[in-house]
């Protein structure tokens, strides 16, 4: 009876996580893999391992939230690659054409929501991924580095740049 009152206590605990994270890691995830449905793909994986893997409580924490995002970069990168694959395959066999980069809906869509959308769109994954989630998830370097594994300086530098780049299309494009 006690088991039982504790697994239905950590199943209510582990759906709060999912219902505190669970838009924020899609939106983390579409903008890796530039596919809702695979976006919710990734996220599902994720919470299966946290579920299975994870043994300290199911609160919202730092250390908690580093792990989800590392977990759905890993998930997601991982998806890219048998997506890569599988596309390459397909392309050698047959004329098709890539699915084009479509990034999530980060609020009202107006022509400068357009035009950083495009911008980012151009830019190197990696450059993308640190930049949504400096600026649209507010992660600090720190967290930013234990999620994509970069030291903290990388991040920095790799930031800045990215930012730059991007700051450059979108001059570009006025």
């Amino acid at each position: 009876m006690r088991r039982r009152k504790q697994q239905q206590q950590r199943a209510a605990a582990f759906e709060k996580v999912v219902h505190y994270y669970e838009g924020r890691l899609l939106r983390y995830a579409t903008s890796i893999v530039h596919n809702a449905d695979l976006a919710q793909d990734v996220v599902q994986e994720v919470f299966i391992k946290l579920f299975r893997k994870w043994n300290e409580d199911f609160e919202p924490s730092a250390a908690l939230s580093s792990w989800l995002y590392r977990t759905t970069h890993n998930c997601a990168v991982d998806v890219i690659r048998k997506y890569e694959r599988r596309s390459r395959v397909e392309r050698e066999h047959q004329d098709v054409a890539p699915d084009p980069v479509v990034l999530p809906s980060w609020g009202e869509e107006d022509t400068n929501t357009q035009r950083v959308k495009h911008a980012l769109a151009a830019l190197p994954a990696r450059d993308r991924s640190l930049i949504i989630l400096k600026v649209y998830e507010g992660k600090s370097y720190k967290e930013i580095s234990a999620i994509t594994g970069l030291s903290v300086g990388n991040v920095g530098y790799i930031l800045h740049h990215a930012m730059r780049k991007l700051a450059d299309a979108l001059g570009r494009e006025e």
